[in-house]
């Protein structure tokens, strides 16, 4: 009875105690979010002073921007005054003249621009232009205006309100610069700005925040421009008084007067009486800077406004009020919960763990699926073998190249067959060789190994990159061997094809380079021959011979012409082909090597052939290679060569026709292939066709063969006929700004 009572009074000690820190806890955190609290309210303030500071400073640099460009279209209105004076002295004519004025008021029209002119000191107009039609403006006020000046160098005159022109008066100045004449200076070029216009078309267009605006006053702070375009040519200290007079603008007059007057650049606060149609008084934040600029001398300066209600910078502190208090909120909640989750940890913490495991081994399990597709849809050939080189892991395309290899093909080509047999069984002896070798550098090694070789698959060569990696057990020995075997064949055949482009590259220069020696002593002959002309009479049998010499020599020039310009290596940036051109230019090349043959050359094709898209030099090289083919067919006997070209629909088609010997049907199908020849060793590359189908391929055309053998059909007339179809190259249409449409 005794020790029941005493775990029950240790039991409610434990609950007293639970109690009283439960109680000590609540008060401390309470405290700790009245503190909290309080943080927040004055953190708000700061950041409202803050994002006011950090606001302005925005809008200044929007101000900056604007008086970027202000400065820059003087610049450019500048340069186009010098640029006129230097046409002035180049070609003082005024026909050229007036139209030089018009060009250059068509070019800064948008930014301004009215009028321009010349005139002397004494107010005489030599030449001006208007784009509106009006007479210009009194010269008087233009030398008034002008004053001192120097040479090339743009001043602006006071600014002219004049009357009003729609909804703003016309605020103009005038733009001036002496220029030489006959080497001295005397002559005015003017040019009478609108400046609201200038000013205008930059800050209409800049705005700070929601709705933010910019405007623009000279250094006696008349409007230049405002959103309120009634304002402009004003004095802004009365205007805004003259549309709210019961409200003081003392402090935005103030920051005129005391900085933006001065030239100075800042930032501050005023109280306005509307913003954009809203009405009543209402707080603005205001940046400002001025705008300096050579055309502007002494104290004169223009000053560029960005203004904004300070409400969007109070809607943003609101924001962050209840950001922070929302923040407040979820501090105590995230506490409150906490509190709960410890109460119900150790309870939950057995079954989240136990669905955790569960979940790492169905994670596992999915994994190892995607493992198993990966390796088995990969298109390289991927197999891991023991250290007996047995096959324990092989995907399909390795299975469908042992297949091939064991001339099986497809009729037992599973995965399932080649486990846990020996690459000794499935391999050629020598492959089986080969193949061990590269296992004993891994194992030596320690390291991957990389190599490349080739197999016969389908009776073609095939190149294979292969990378052989060790994998280790958890002591870091080597247990098993993973294998990732590539076909490579395109791209070592593509190397091989750049190699042998190289060579004839280099052959080509070299043929240019005795060409080039070649020439030098016809001209020779042909120089002398002119002189021995000179000593017999026409008619004669010695001028008749030297007749026959010049002939001859003008011929061989004209051939070694022709090779230098097959020869010559071209950037490739052609895309227009004339076929009938490049068929008669390669028969020219040949004619003469045809004729020592005794073969025959006939070239057919008609005039005004479409052209086609390509690079002219690759086409001839075709047209060369195919005529090539058709000599060597042949075999250095009598014959005839045909070069035919025709349009057909949306192609236009060029063959090489021959009467050499034809093309078995045994090796038709590989004729295309890189390095297949039936030449003898030394007399071909084997490039010849698949240069030609490579370059026809580039250019969406096909080529295609006919041919008659004289080994199949002896009893027939054999011969070839190649055809190459070029798509013709059709005219793009231009839009209406000159771009393909």
């Amino acid at each position: 009875m005794s020790s029941a009572l005493e775990r029950l009074r240790a039991a409610c000690r434990s609950l007293l105690d639970i109690r009283y820190l439960a109680a000590g806890s609540s008060v401390f955190f309470f405290l700790v979010i009245g503190a909290a609290l309080l943080l927040v309210y004055q953190s708000a303030g700061s950041a409202r002073d803050q994002i006011s500071a950090d606001f302005n400073q925005q809008q200044l640099s929007l101000a900056k921007q604007a008086v970027y460009q202000i400065e820059g279209t003087l610049r450019d209105i500048e340069l186009d005054l010098v640029s006129l004076n230097r046409f002035m002295e180049a070609d003082p004519g005024r026909t050229s003249l007036a139209w030089a004025m018009r060009g250059l008021l068509s070019r800064n029209s948008a930014k301004g621009l009215l009028e321009a002119g010349v005139m002397d000191r004494q107010g005489r107009v030599g030449e001006w232009a208007r784009l509106d039609g009006r007479a210009p403006g009194p010269p008087g006020r233009t030398l008034r205006e002008c004053g001192e000046i120097g040479l090339d160098q743009m001043i602006l005159g006071p600014l002219q309100v004049e009357d009003k022109e729609g909804a703003r008066s016309l605020v103009t100045a005038t733009a001036c610069m002496e220029v030489a004449s006959g080497g001295r200076a005397g002559r005015l070029l003017y040019g009478r700005i609108d400046v609201p216009g200038l000013v205008g078309a930059v800050t209409r267009h800049i705005g700070s925040g929601k709705t933010g605006y910019a405007w623009a006053i000279d250094e006696k702070g008349t409007f230049l421009s405002h959103p309120e375009e009634h304002f402009i040519g004003k004095s802004a200290l009365q205007a805004r008084k003259e549309k709210k007079p019961y409200i003081s603008f003392a402090k935005i007059n103030s920051i005129m007067k005391d900085r933006m007057l001065r030239g100075e650049e800042g930032a501050g606060e005023y109280v306005s009486g509307w913003h954009l149609g809203i009405e009543g008084e209402m707080a603005k934040l205001i940046a400002f800077t001025p705008v300096k600029t050579p055309a502007l001398p002494g104290r004169r300066a223009w000053s560029v406004a960005v203004v904004a209600p300070k409400s969007e910078v109070a809607a943003a502190v609101h924001r962050i009020y209840t950001r922070h208090f929302a923040v407040g909120a979820a501090i105590i909640t995230g506490m409150f919960v906490f509190g709960l989750l410890i109460v119900i940890h150790q309870y939950r913490g057995s079954q989240a763990l136990q669905q955790k495991v569960e979940k790492t081994e169905a994670d596992f399990h999915t994994m190892e699926r995607i493992y198993e597709r990966v390796v088995g849809q990969a298109t390289d050939m991927i197999y891991v073998l023991d250290l007996d080189m047995r096959v324990v892991l092989l995907n399909g395309p390795f299975a469908d190249m042992l297949s091939n290899i064991l001339a099986r093909k497809s009729e037992g080509a599973k995965e399932e067959s080649y486990l846990g047999r020996s690459f000794a069984e499935l391999l050629r002896p020598e492959d089986v060789s080969f193949m061990r070798s590269r296992m004993a550098r891994v194992l030596e090694r320690q390291a991957s190994d990389s190599y490349e070789h080739s197999v016969d698959l389908d009776g073609r060569k095939t190149r294979l990159s292969t990378k052989l990696v060790p994998i280790r057990d958890d002591h870091g020995a080597i247990r098993l061997v993973l294998g990732i075997t590539r076909d490579v064949t395109e791209g070592f055949e593509m190397d091989q094809r750049i190699y042998h482009a190289e060579k004839l590259a280099s052959i080509g220069t070299l043929a240019a380079g005795v060409a080039h020696e070649i020439n030098n002593p016809l001209g020779v002959i042909l120089g002398f021959t002119d002189l021995l002309l000179e000593k017999f009479k026409p008619g004669s049998r010695e001028h008749e011979d030297l007749r026959t010499i010049e002939s001859q020599a003008t011929n061989a020039k004209r051939i070694v012409g022709k090779l230098l310009g097959f020869a010559r290596v071209t950037e490739g940036l052609e895309d227009v082909v004339d076929v009938k051109l490049a068929l008669e230019t390669v028969a020219g090349i040949v004619s003469n090597t045809l004729m020592v043959k005794k073969m025959e050359l006939r070239v057919s094709a008609p005039e005004r052939l479409p052209k086609v898209s390509g690079d002219s030099r690759e086409f001839q090289q075709v047209i060369f290679n195919l005529i090539a083919n058709s000599i060597a067919a042949m075999n250095n006997e009598a014959g005839r060569i045909v070069l035919k070209a025709w349009a057909d629909g949306d192609w236009v088609r060029a063959s090489v026709s021959d009467t050499g010997s034809g093309i078995p049907e045994s090796i038709r199908p590989r004729i295309f292939d890189p390095f297949f020849t039936t030449k003898k060793v030394g007399a071909g590359t084997g490039l010849g066709l698949s240069l030609c189908y490579g370059i026809v391929k580039k250019y969406g055309g096909s080529i295609s063969f006919t041919s008659v053998s004289k080994h199949d059909h002896p009893d027939q007339a054999s011969g070839t006929t190649f055809t190459v179809s070029m798509p013709i190259r059709r005219a793009v249409e231009k839009g209406p700004e000159g771009a393909p449409s």
